[in-house]
């Protein structure tokens, strides 16, 4: 497996046992952890390829992929932003609304559908990175239940994974729509 695959199961493997390895309470070893029961996934740029999303976004930039980094920054800081004020919307929203924002400040002409569509188009169908499969294959017959967390709408995270060829490894879907607060809020991983 990849180290992108390793470091997901690590982070996801310490955040279900931290209560069991930081609690006060003493145990024989620090280093003695239980097998977790429940693998947590990210999905975009973890599970899936963003290569297509984003040359789909460059040549929305009229092929100035030196504005993909500020499109991308400018999409995660206002989802802080939506997090911290409390006025939910989606990922999806936010992403076409940054595009537009990095278009119009760098006098790129693009309409509102233009940039929905080299969002969204692509990302609806992203393929799964090489080693996804095996590596999730791997970790079922193992006994683990695998759960997919996601700042993208529910219906878009299964439609990913359902094209990708993925949804048979996963037991459940979790969205941040359900509690309106963007990853890393802590009120996510509280959820």
């Amino acid at each position: 497996m990849k180290i992108r695959t390793l470091l997901s199961i690590a982070s996801a493997f310490l955040l279900l046992n931290s209560s069991h390895v930081f609690a006060n309470e003493p145990t024989d070893s620090a280093t003695e952890l239980t097998k977790p029961k429940v693998i947590i996934f990210d999905v975009n740029e973890t599970l899936l390829d963003l290569e297509n999303m984003r040359k789909s976004v460059g040549t929305a930039l009229n092929g100035r992929d030196d504005l993909l980094p500020l499109w991308f920054s400018t999409m995660l800081h206002h989802s802080l932003v939506v997090s911290a004020t409390g006025e939910y919307q989606s990922f999806g929203n936010i992403g076409v609304a940054s595009l537009e924002m990095v278009a119009e400040i760098n006098g790129i002409e693009i309409t509102h559908e233009q940039a929905k569509t080299a969002i969204v188009t692509p990302l609806r169908s992203l393929p799964a990175h090489p080693d996804v499969a095996e590596g999730l294959a791997a970790l079922k017959a193992q006994g683990y239940k695998l759960v997919t967390l996601t700042n993208s709408s529910l219906e878009g995270v299964q439609l990913q994974l359902k094209n990708a060829n993925l949804s048979q490894y996963f037991d459940a879907n979790l969205s941040i729509e359900s509690v309106g607060v963007f990853k890393p809020h802590l009120s996510t991983y509280q959820w």
